[in-house]
């Protein structure tokens, strides 16, 4: 799922004169900004920070800006239940770092974060490993001016009993892959009389969880086209939600409206069910149901990463995430900021942490580059502050659901949305995101590229 960024009421997207938060600048530090973790969030931060820096820079000059990340790549997260049912290719999803790097005028080093020295302001990278085992880089340090946690979440299975050792999580490209692999096998031993039927159960009914099943759906229907074999009748799934409706944190008509669309597609929905435990054969329920599965696909949680609880330098919060104060910095240790998921902001309006969305991640990373730069000039920056522009949830090819919020003044309005309408709506925040990364030049071109690959290529992505 993906929600719209949105700006302040008064229609502006930079800091406005400080008036009443009075916290105490920091001295500006001349030196690299480094960014860890090139997810939705970090890499527009990135792609800001290094377009502000060639700005001022003068020819010869290093990088100003670091991208540290453990993969060679950037999907939007967003897309991953699509990688996952193989409707979409993750080589034609991704972003290369590296080109991003060199069109962007960064330096990007690609590794795992494994400590952080907030007094000699450093870094250490984990020696990187190859497919193999063997030792591609040993471990690096790396000086930083300012340092940004943007490293994203991990699936959080809650201590259930047996989730960890017989479910697959959606939490990056690799478990998505790893999800694909196992359905594709067992579709084609289905449609090859292998085995008498494929049950798969998706244990949480987020935004994630109803995207997953939606698209399994939809992936089962396209490769039917190929395997005339597979009756759509041998292929169960079911969606267990702890809560009493579908998408419990969205208004209650797209609830509806999306339990409605899994159910025309034969999903059975088990609402109002805590799991209590997990097995190599299926889902026990802690009301005494079981549930067999020959896949169980959890999604029902995320935490923060589990690094951070080998850097006792970091305030975290229960969830292993860093807690950042009103300009996003780490409590008590101001060149160090945080960003999206694995940072813990308290909206000041409810006193409650923010939604960990990918529009939360995209609005913190606009409003920390214009307060960075607005720190180096010596201004005073404003609080962050968020406006939910409402969710919209992907149904596979039933469209899509969802609430938009407009505002006028200090009044809102969600208006809901459903079908193809609020499938371009969710289709538009894809190609927003892409603009924010790639400038209009590269958005169009990757649009185009999208469009012309649909003229020719199979709807299924096996490869």
């Amino acid at each position: 799922m993906f929600t719209e960024p949105t700006a302040p009421s008064d229609g502006s997207t930079q800091p406005q004169a400080l008036e009443t938060y009075t916290e105490p600048a920091t001295r500006w530090r001349d030196g690299p900004t480094v960014v860890v973790g090139g997810g939705a969030g970090g890499l527009e931060l990135v792609t800001r920070l290094s377009r502000q820096a060639r700005e001022k820079s003068r020819n010869g000059d290093p990088p100003s800006v670091v991208l540290v990340d453990r993969a060679l790549g950037h999907i939007w997260k967003p897309r991953l239940h699509e990688i996952a049912t193989a409707m979409q290719s993750p080589v034609a999803a991704e972003s290369s770092f590296l080109g991003h790097a060199t069109a962007h005028g960064y330096r990007f080093e690609i590794g795992d974060i494994q400590q952080v020295d907030p007094v000699g302001h450093t870094m250490t990278l984990a020696p990187l490993l190859g497919p193999d085992g063997e030792d591609v880089l040993p471990e690096r340090t790396i000086s930083y001016a300012r340092l940004v946690l943007a490293l994203g979440s991990e699936e959080n299975d809650f201590g259930t009993p047996g989730a960890r050792e017989h479910c697959l999580f959606l939490n990056n490209t690799d478990q998505a892959v790893q999800i694909r692999d196992a359905l594709l096998v067992g579709a084609f031993r289905v449609a090859r009389g292998e085995q008498d039927r494929l049950s798969v159960v998706v244990i949480g009914g987020g935004a994630t969880g109803v995207e997953l099943a939606a698209e399994i759906n939809h992936a089962i229907d396209a490769l039917w086209v190929h395997e005339p074999t597979l009756e759509r009748s041998k292929v169960q799934l079911t969606v267990v939600e702890a809560a009493d409706r579908l998408l419990s944190a969205n208004p209650s008509e797209v609830s509806v409206y999306a339990a409605r669309a899994l159910q025309a597609r034969q999903v059975d929905l088990v609402l109002g069910e805590r799991v209590a435990g997990i097995d190599a054969q299926g889902v026990q329920l802690q009301s005494g149901r079981r549930i067999d599965a020959q896949l169980r696909i959890w999604t029902a949680g995320i935490r923060g990463p589990r690094v951070f609880e080998q850097m006792p330098s970091l305030p975290r919060t229960r969830s292993c995430r860093v807690q950042v104060d009103a300009e996003l910095r780490c409590a008590g240790l101001p060149d160090i900021y945080a960003i999206g998921d694995c940072a813990e902001w308290v909206d000041p309006a409810d006193g409650r942490p923010a939604p960990y969305t990918a529009q939360i991640a995209s609005a913190q990373a606009r409003y920390l580059a214009a307060a960075l730069k607005a720190r180096a000039a010596g201004q005073a920056v404003a609080p962050f502050r968020f406006e939910s522009a409402g969710a919209i949830v992907s149904l596979g090819d039933r469209g899509a659901a969802g609430n938009l919020t407009t505002r006028f003044g200090r009044h809102s309005r969600d208006q809901y949305v459903q079908g193809l309408s609020a499938r371009l709506v969710y289709a538009a925040l894809y190609r927003r995101h892409e603009l924010a990364i790639h400038g209009w030049r590269g958005a169009l071109a990757r649009l185009l590229s999208d469009w012309l690959g649909r003229t020719y290529q199979p709807e299924l992505k096996l490869h």
